[in-house]
């Protein structure tokens, strides 16, 4: 008896079997949070703060400023909800916050075929229809990015002097 050849298998079937077989429970897909983590949680957060590990089901997080840090402290639970679902599995059981030097983001890449779409960015506000609150928002705002570019210009680790 003879055996007839198989047809070749295509490469994607192969690297999803042998993938199966190093990693049964599936944990390496977390470490796609890397590629969708901007479209996620949108272009403000990301310049502010990027994923930097996954270690047993908790994502570390480092953010650029402690200020930045508690803000995605009031989020952590809407974060890992979207991401673990952006993810297609709740592969994510926590979201840890730690200070440090945050890069520019990568540019955010297209969602491929199949992968559902992102949900708007977290830090949408709504339109000011009232001037003066505008105004004292758009000051406000200013105020926040001449301090943020002032924290990002010192040396990491150092404090403004206070003025006496």
């Amino acid at each position: 008896m003879t055996r007839r050849p198989t047809p070749p298998a295509a490469v994607g079937e192969v690297l999803n079997r042998v993938l199966q077989r190093l990693d049964p429970e599936q944990e390496l897909r977390a470490y796609r949070v890397w590629t969708i983590w901007a479209q996620e949680v949108g272009p403000t957060i990301a310049r502010r703060a990027q994923p930097t590990q996954v270690r047993n089901g908790v994502l570390v997080v480092t953010v650029a400023t402690h200020a930045w840090m508690q803000e995605l402290q009031f989020m952590k639970d809407t974060l890992r909800e979207r991401l673990n679902a952006r993810l297609g599995a709740p592969v994510l059981r926590d979201i840890f916050f730690v200070a440090g030097r945050v890069e520019a983001p990568a540019p955010a890449e297209p969602p491929t075929e199949g992968e559902p779409e992102p949900a708007p960015p977290l830090a949408a506000l709504p339109a000011l229809d009232d001037p003066a609150l505008a105004s004292a928002f758009a000051r406000i705002m200013g105020a926040h990015a001449r301090r943020t570019r002032a924290a990002t210009a010192r040396p990491p680790n150092t404090r403004p002097r206070r003025r006496r």
